[in-house]
């Protein structure tokens, strides 16, 4: 006879049971898990949050959560599911008389308050913006003057020059700001570490490393410079004589007067403007999120995994995916714009009867309404 063992069940109490041990769950990851889905936030942001939230108190988030439901009530931005959470906590008096019933909302109510005192309440923007500083990193250097004035100086007189043709030429900041990355990394590698002493503070020639700090100065400076004056066409209207004819706009101390005078008015009232327009957590300019994240691009240092399309994971750094991009776009530029130049107004439904005078007016690119599902592949275009 083989030998053949029966598996018996257990007895718990003296009452023999057939049920399986529940599995053990872990409710903290479980917890983790719903708070970064609602949250929207990365493992390393809601481990900071947890520190800070554990110094909270329940009146402190109470208040804190009645600010940001006042503020954030009707933000388009703000997520709806957090919203809702933060309305569910405040109107239920229990949670605050009975809080040991209602652990799992208040322990995301202090998560979310420990987000907004310390990082902020968008998702975008803790996705781009560090909320760390390094203090000892140096900004105001000789190497990033020397390179924001020079980039300053080349968009200005090169935007200025152009703004008179038509159609005019513009040079934008972003193209000092991906040039100006190569420019600091030979500045780094040749330049040799000599400087001098003012003050007790030692001025470099090369202080180290190129860092986002200096690559960001340079950025906002030509950010700045690029600008065409507001006084620009006011110059040209007082000065020819089919206007105002008026000659000392040719002067170049009244031209440069002028400029100067407007463009104070200008940065006077945005430092006026400040504490409703910048300060605020809810102001979220996109356009400032964009030379953000480039800049970060190329200084970041951690290169974590991301998921991809048809469920791959991505593990290719910001730098590397910039560069692998921007070499597409320049060998797909030479194709729309003078290989197959056809690509860039694709009227190819008006191919299926060339003489068709009503399927040209209704499907037409360049003379027609354009009704069309792929009218072109030039980007310039769109």
């Amino acid at each position: 006879m083989s030998d053949i063992r029966e598996e018996r069940p257990t007895a718990q109490g003296g009452v023999i049971s057939n049920e399986k041990p529940a599995p053990i769950v872990d409710a903290q990851s479980d917890f983790d898990g719903h708070a970064e889905r609602d949250l929207n936030v990365t493992e390393d942001d809601l481990l900071e949050a947890k520190e800070l939230a554990s110094q909270m108190s329940l009146e402190e988030v109470r208040e804190m959560m009645f600010n940001v439901h006042k503020i954030h009530e009707k933000d388009p931005n703000f997520p709806l599911v957090i919203i809702e959470k933060i309305e569910a906590f405040l109107s239920n008096d229990d949670v605050f008389e009975n809080p040991e019933k209602h652990e799992a909302l208040i322990q995301e109510m202090k998560l979310e308050a420990a987000l907004i005192t310390g990082n902020s309440p968008y998702a975008e923007v803790r996705a781009v913006v560090d909320n760390h500083d390094d203090p000892t990193m140096p900004v105001s250097t000789l190497r990033a003057w020397t390179i924001g004035l020079l980039f300053s100086g080349l968009l200005a007189f090169v935007n200025q020059l152009f703004s008179v043709r038509y159609p005019s030429i513009t040079i934008l900041a972003n193209v000092a700001q991906l040039l100006a990355y190569p420019l600091g990394k030979l500045w780094e590698k040749s330049v040799p570490d000599v400087g001098f002493t003012v003050g007790g503070q030692r001025f470099s020639l090369n202080p180290g490393p190129f860092n986002r700090k200096e690559h960001m100065l340079i950025t906002i400076m030509a950010n700045v410079a690029y600008n065409i004056p507001y006084t620009n066409y006011i110059i040209w209207t007082q000065w020819l004589p089919k206007f105002f004819n008026q000659s000392y706009a040719a002067n170049f101390g009244y031209q440069l007067l002028i400029s100067l005078s407007t463009n104070f008015i200008g940065y006077g009232l945005a430092g006026l403007c400040r504490r409703f327009l910048v300060y605020p957590s809810y102001c979220v300019w996109p356009a400032s999120l964009v030379t953000i994240a480039l800049n970060s691009a190329f200084h970041a240092d951690k290169n974590g995994a991301v998921d991809g399309p048809f469920r791959s994971v991505w593990r290719a750094s910001r730098q590397k995916f910039f560069y692998i991009a921007f070499g597409a776009m320049f060998v797909w530029f030479w194709f729309p714009n003078y290989l197959f130049t056809a690509l860039s107004s694709f009227s190819w439904l008006t191919w299926i009867a060339p003489k068709n005078r009503n399927l040209a007016t209704v499907t037409g690119f360049n003379s027609g309404l354009g009704f069309n599902p792929f009218p072109t592949f030039d980007w310039n275009i769109l």
